[in-house]
């Protein structure tokens, strides 16, 4: 990571703790991130914002290094938090850098990855369906994941699209053309160790 490069409107200070291997820094830098989207929010400051998300994607989140990508992740996911029901107008710059996360050969990447994505979900909300296609295609390949942690984070995850798909049905009545007739979310076909 280049410290050299001009990463504003983030201090430097939250580039630094993104890049930390240490969780608990990028968890600082995080909070950090959502006070300052919350910040273009209530100034409707929509190409800082912009930036913000494109900063964390290219620059962390799609990095070279493991512990910049993890940073970005979790950057990616504070911005969703801070943009709450305006989350919708930039899921596509929040999801994609996500998503290219859950090919990594790093379970715990992998992981961050589910992580993240629940949690800019959980926030958007139905606002996710136009991309139901291509979560439900990630979500496809971390359902045979080998790590149990990955695993386990995207059977939440299919469950939170789940009550998503569930939920836009109930709004329209069940009517077709939604998400949920185009493709079926999928079914947990593997057998889950009992507790």
């Amino acid at each position: 990571m280049n410290t050299e490069k001009d990463f504003t409107p983030l201090t430097p200070n939250i580039v630094r703790a993104l890049n930390d291997k240490l969780y608990e820094k990028r968890k600082v830098a995080a909070l950090e991130i959502e006070k300052l989207v919350r910040e273009f929010v209530a100034q409707n400051n929509s190409t800082q914002i912009r930036h913000v998300i494109q900063i964390l994607a290219s620059e962390f989140a799609l990095s070279q290094h493991p512990h910049s990508r993890k940073g970005g992740l979790i950057g990616l996911a504070a911005c969703s938090i801070a943009l709450g029901k305006d989350s919708g107008l930039y899921l596509k710059e929040l999801i994609e850098p996500v998503l290219t996360c859950f090919n990594d050969s790093d379970s715990r990447l992998r992981y961050y990855a589910c992580e993240a994505l629940y949690n800019i979900v959980k926030v958007a909300r139905g606002a996710v369906l136009p991309h139901f296609n291509l979560l439900f295609d990630g979500l496809s390949k971390l359902a045979a994941d080998p790590d149990p942690n990955v695993k386990s984070g995207s059977e939440l995850l299919d469950r939170l699209l789940k009550d998503i798909v569930t939920e836009s049905n109930k709004v329209v009545g069940g009517a077709s053309g939604t998400a949920s007739s185009s493709k079926p979310v999928k079914k947990n076909d593997h057998h889950t160790r009992s507790s």
